[in-house]
């Protein structure tokens, strides 16, 4: 993935300001990102602030499937929207990579942004042993 490519997926999320930064936790890392750069090593890795980060999308990832709850909700006011489900990543070999997102969209000036983003691996219960 180039640099033009993860601008581009930045650019939907709303990295507000220090009082009303973007809530991002990823699925593959534990550690809550509040700003661009922070979004930008958990993507591509090589940030030495991160250094769990080996970049999400260097993954081979071909395909996602969205499997929402409900739909996104439109909020009060008609200016946000919220949304919580599955996923499913698959990569070039066909191995899946299931987790659950909660995100939380806001617009402004005509675009809408993500302002809460939180995915984690889905918790699956440990199977019995006969």
């Amino acid at each position: 993935m180039t640099e033009q490519d993860v601008d581009g997926l930045l650019d939907l999320y709303d990295f507000g300001d220090p009082d009303a930064p973007v809530l991002f936790k990823p699925t593959l890392a534990d550690v809550i990102r509040l700003d661009r750069e922070g979004a930008r090593a958990y993507f591509i890795g090589g940030n030495s602030a991160y250094p769990q980060d080996g970049g999400f999308l260097k993954r081979g990832w071909k395909t996602v499937e969205f499997q929402s709850a409900v739909g996104p909700i439109l909020k009060a006011g008609g200016l946000g929207y919220k949304d919580m489900g599955h996923y499913t990543f698959v990569d070039g070999d066909g191995n899946a990579t299931r987790a659950d997102y909660t995100f939380a969209y806001h617009k402004i000036e005509g675009r809408v942004l993500i302002s809460l983003h939180h995915s984690s691996l889905t918790w699956l219960p440990p199977v019995a042993q006969s």
